[in-house]
C-alpha cells in the first residue's frame, strides 16, 4: 500500500482509515450495550464490580476499544478539517456548487437510512423491556408514524434524540456545519495567527458547553479545531516534522499520540472519583482528545502507515455507510436472542453490518455522490439553467432546432461572386506592383 501523500491539499488515506475506525468502535460500543451488565455499568458505576464485564468496557482502559460517543466527536473533527481545506486552496471557491452537492450528499444516505431502520422495526419488533437492561429498554416503542419519520430524515428538522435510527442525532450537527461552513472559512483562516490562543478559546468554549449542557458549544468547537488543523496544517506539519528530528522527538510524537485516547476515556477512568461539576469538565476533555487524535494521524507519518493497509481503506470508505445501517440491526438481534444470549446476536449484528454498510455505499452513497456532483454543476453555471429553462418554451425549441438541424453549405450570391472577384484582382494587382519595384531596386 503506497504512503499517504505528503501533499498540502491532498487526501489522506490514513484519515479515510480513522474514520473507519470510529464508525467501528461506534458499532461496538452500541454491540456492547446489548448487554444487560455492561448498559448497567453505563449508567451508573455504582457497584460495578472490579474485572466485570462492565469493568472492563466502562472503567478500564479497554474503555477505549468502546468509545462510541467519544468517537463521534471524531467525526466532527475530521469533518471539520476536510471540508474547510478546499475553500482555503482555492482562489476563488464556488459556493453556489457547494450547497447542493454537500446538502445532497449527506441527505440522499440519512432518507435511505431512516427507511431501512423502519424496515427494521417493522420486521423485528422492539419489546425488550426491562429484562433486556437499561439501553435496550429505551429502544422500545420507537414511532414509525409519517410525521415522525419525516422529521428524522430531514436530520435539521428535530432537535430531540432520534428514535427510529438515533445515530442521526450527529448528522443534524454535521448538515448545520455544513450549511455554516462559509463562516467557518473565514473562522479558519483567522486562526493563522494566534493559533494557540484560538485553540485554547476552542476548548474553553466545549468547557462551557458540558458545564452548562449548552449543545451548540458542546459540538460545534469540535469542528471548529478541525478547521483550526486545517488551516494551520502546513506550519504544524514543518513544526511535527523538526520534532520528529530531536533524539527524542519519537518518543515525544508517541506521548501525543497515547494522549489522544487517554483523554477521550479520561471521564470514565476517573468517573468514580468525582461527581458535580468536575465530572463535567472530565467530560468536556473528550473534545481536545479528538483534535489532538486527529492531528497524530494527520501530522505524524510513522502513524499513518499503519493505517493504510487495505482493510482500514476498506473501513473508511464504507465508514459513512456502516454508521447510518448499524443501529437496527444492533437492536434487532439484541432483541431477538434476548439478554442472555447477547454474545450471539454480536455474532450477527455485526458482519451484517459491514456487509449492508457494503451495500449503501456500493447502491446509494455512490449514486448519491453523483448526483450530488451533477447539482453542484448545475448550480456552479447558471447560464446553463437559464437556457435549460428556456428550451421549455416556443422560442427555446426554435433554438433547439436550429442548433441540432444539420448544416448544408449555401450557394454564393451573385453580390457575393463579384465582392470575391473583385478582392482577387486587388490582391494581384498589388503582387504585380510588389515585383516591379523589388526589380527596380536590384
Amino acid at each position: 500500500m503506497p504512503a499517504p501523500s505528503p501533499a498540502p491539499h491532498g487526501r489522506l488515506l490514513a484519515l479515510d482509515a480513522l474514520r473507519g475506525l470510529a464508525a467501528l468502535i461506534v458499532l461496538v460500543h452500541h454491540v456492547s450495550m446489548t448487554a444487560p451488565s455492561v448498559s448497567a455499568a453505563y449508567e451508573s458505576s455504582a457497584g460495578v464490580a472490579l474485572w466485570s464485564a462492565g469493568w472492563w468496557a466502562t472503567l478500564s482502559p479497554l474503555k477505549i476499544l468502546f468509545a462510541g460517543p467519544e468517537f463521534v466527536l471524531v467525526f466532527f473533527v475530521l469533518s471539520g478539517f476536510v471540508l474547510v481545506r478546499s475553500p482555503l486552496a482555492a482562489s476563488a471557491y464556488d459556493w453556489l456548487a457547494y450547497f447542493p452537492r454537500r446538502i445532497i450528499r449527506l441527505a440522499v444516505p440519512v432518507v435511505v437510512s431512516v427507511a431501512l431502520a423502519a424496515a427494521w422495526i417493522a420486521l423485528v419488533p422492539r419489546t425488550g423491556g426491562d429484562a433486556g437492561g437499561v439501553w435496550l429498554a429505551r429502544q422500545d416503542d420507537p414511532s414509525l408514524g409519517l410525521g415522525n419519520l419525516l422529521r428524522e430524515a430531514s436530520v435539521i428538522g428535530e432537535s430531540a434524540r432520534p428514535d427510529v435510527n438515533p445515530p442521526l442525532w450527529s448528522l443534524a450537527w454535521e448538515m448545520w456545519f455544513s450549511l455554516l461552513l462559509p463562516a467557518a472559512v473565514v473562522l479558519a483562516a483567522a486562526t493563522r495567527r494566534w493559533t494557540a490562543v484560538w485553540a485554547a478559546l476552542f476548548v474553553a468554549l466545549s468547557g462551557v458547553g458540558y458545564l452548562a449542557q449548552i449543545e451548540p458549544l458542546m459540538y460545534l468547537p469540535a469542528f471548529a479545531l478541525g478547521t483550526l488543523l486545517a488551516a494551520n496544517f502546513d506550519s504544524l506539519r514543518a513544526r511535527g516534522a523538526a520534532l520528529a528530528a530531536h533524539p527524542w522527538g519519537t518518543a515525544a510524537w508517541a506521548g501525543l499520540t497515547a494522549l489522544g485516547p487517554l483523554l477521550l476515556i479520561a471521564h470514565w477512568l476517573v468517573r468514580p472519583l468525582v461527581t458535580g461539576p468536575w465530572s463535567d469538565l472530565t467530560l468536556a476533555l473528550r473534545v481536545p482528545a479528538a483534535a489532538l487524535t486527529v492531528a497524530a494521524v494527520a501530522l505524524w507519518p510513522p502513524l499513518q502507515a499503519p493505517l493504510t493497509v487495505r482493510p482500514l481503506v476498506w473501513l473508511g470508505s464504507v465508514s459513512f455507510s456502516l454508521y447510518l445501517v448499524h443501529f437496527p440491526i444492533v437492536v434487532a438481534f439484541g432483541n431477538v436472542f434476548g439478554p442472555s444470549r447477547w454474545w450471539l446476536g454480536a455474532l450477527v449484528s455485526v458482519p451484517l453490518s459491514l456487509g449492508l454498510a457494503y451495500l449503501m455505499y456500493r447502491w446509494v452513497e455512490r449514486p448519491s455522490q453523483r448526483i450530488a456532483s451533477w447539482a453542484g454543476r448545475a448550480a456552479a453555471h447558471p447560464s446553463l439553467r437559464a437556457r435549460v429553462t428556456g428550451l421549455a418554451g416556443v422560442a427555446g425549441l426554435a433554438r433547439l432546432t436550429r442548433l441540432t438541424r444539420p448544416t448544408r453549405p449555401t450557394r454564393p450570391t451573385r453580390l457575393t461572386r463579384l465582392t470575391r472577384l473583385t478582392r482577387a484582382r486587388t490582391q494581384r494587382a498589388r503582387t504585380n506592383s510588389t515585383e516591379i519595384l523589388t526589380k527596380r531596386g536590384e
